[in-house]
């Protein structure tokens, strides 16, 4: 954890050094800097003249350093990406921010995220500043919400941009809002690298819409994680899919509430589609305790037959007459423990119930794996938290590196509930959310 004083040893350097030239990235996330840092830089003419990339995410620097950021957009003419995402400012520093902005500024990437509160008039101002430059291509508003003014001016500048990325996680644009941005950006000449629409309370009746409009974005990067999805909503993803304009090679759909026959319907989608290379499907059922409450359910089946079978029983043991007593011969004996165990297991238990009565989920299982052998393109997916035992992440596994991912391609990671199939070259996890280096970057 740095702070302030690491960037008055770096302002000394950089103040020393003759050298003028090369862009100057400066990543200082998740550290202990505050206003004061922001102050250096604005004091340090080598800083200012080759800065391109200024991260201060995570950053408590709040509205005391307003005035700084000003000074930082308006003096560094070659700054133009600047992340200031959950560093606790709200519309007194982002109108600031949006003041400082002008047509000749070469900012093209910002992120905004996760600081509150913004008001609906500030964004408005910010907004329609971004929509005036001309290189301006992605934009960061994940955690604030959106009102239908804010959506309606995205949509301008959705139109007005030259946009590879929209992140708007967390804003509940809703399925309406989404549908409309979406439309807007169907009309750009440019093609949408990538679209965050995760946790923002998509449903019905707009989503059919909005995966027609997806389809005909070029989109590449998708992610529509921690939306609850029904069997309509599932077989709207299926579609757009399975559509032969789909140019999607990154899809995000954790915890959706998918369930497994939901899961399977989706992979079975990509059969014909040859784009697709990762999909992300964490966290939509619990295979675990569906066993365990399915196991419950039999024992309890069970039992109540077995405690009257036993009282039968005892009851008539208790009228039997010793002199009537007859020996069953060896085939007639043979005959009732064949029937006790077609009843009851060959333990005697009720362990042959459950695992009759769980015969239809390893039927899904083995419906994943057929799906999975069938999506011959993918070269990364994540199945975890999902509640796959060892003997089914086994089973799906061998799937997975059957066919093209075969020869020594396939490789799998799995630990605790993470459960991630990959192939050679391709990095299942990549860097923590922190340390994610932006695709733009």
């Amino acid at each position: 954890m740095l702070g302030n004083q690491t960037i008055e040893r770096l302002q000394q350097i950089f103040s020393s050094s003759s050298q003028t030239y090369g862009g100057l990235t400066l990543d200082l996330h998740c550290n202990r800097f505050g206003p004061t840092a922001l102050f250096q830089i604005c004091e340090c003419a080598v800083m200012t003249n080759r800065l391109e990339v200024l991260n201060l995410s995570g950053n408590r620097l709040t509205d005391a350093c307003g005035s700084y950021l000003f000074t930082i957009l308006q003096k560094c003419k070659a700054l133009y990406s600047l992340n200031v995402e959950q560093c606790s400012i709200t519309s007194r520093t982002v109108q600031k921010m949006a003041d400082a902005l002008h047509e000749g500024s070469a900012l093209s990437h910002l992120s905004l995220g996760n600081n509150n509160p913004i008001s609906g008039n500030t964004m408005l101002s910010l907004l329609s500043k971004l929509a005036s430059l001309k290189r301006f291509s992605e934009l960061s508003l994940t955690g604030i919400k959106l009102s239908k003014l804010m959506v309606d001016k995205l949509c301008v500048l959705a139109q007005s941009s030259c946009l590879s990325g929209f992140l708007l996680g967390g804003t509940y644009i809703g399925s309406g809002g989404a549908t409309k941005l979406t439309e807007a950006l169907s009309c750009a000449s440019q093609e949408l690298l990538r679209l965050d629409l995760s946790n923002c309370g998509l449903t019905t009746p707009d989503f059919s819409q909005l995966c027609t409009n997806l389809s005909q974005i070029n989109i590449v990067d998708l992610n529509l994680g921690g939306n609850s999805f029904t069997l309509e909503e599932c077989d709207a993803i299926r579609a757009l899919l399975s559509n032969p304009q789909c140019s999607l090679r990154s899809l995000t759909l954790d915890r959706c509430n998918l369930g497994l026959a939901g899961t399977v319907g989706i992979i079975q989608a990509l059969a014909g589609n040859d784009q697709l290379e990762e999909l992300r499907v964490a966290e939509n059922t619990n295979l675990a305790l569906q066993r365990t409450l399915q196991y419950d359910e039999d024992a309890q089946d069970v039992s109540p037959g077995t405690d009257q079978n036993q009282r039968t029983n005892a009851e008539a043991n208790d009228h039997i007459d010793p002199d009537k007593m007859e020996v069953p011969d060896s085939e007639d004996e043979e005959a009732v423990h064949e029937d006790t165990r077609a009843a009851t297991g060959p333990d005697g238990s009720c362990a042959s119930s459950c695992q009759r009565n769980s015969s239809s989920g390893c039927h899904a299982i083995q419906e994943l794996a057929d799906a999975i052998i069938s999506a011959k393109q993918l070269k990364v997916l994540d199945l975890s938290r999902n509640g796959l035992s060892e003997e089914d992440i086994q089973s799906l596994y061998s799937a997975w590196a059957s066919g093209p991912r075969g020869d020594g391609m396939a490789r799998k990671h799995v630990a605790k509930e993470v459960v991630h199939f990959a192939v050679d070259g391709m990095n299942c996890c990549g860097l923590k959310p922190c340390c994610r280096r932006d695709l733009q970057m």
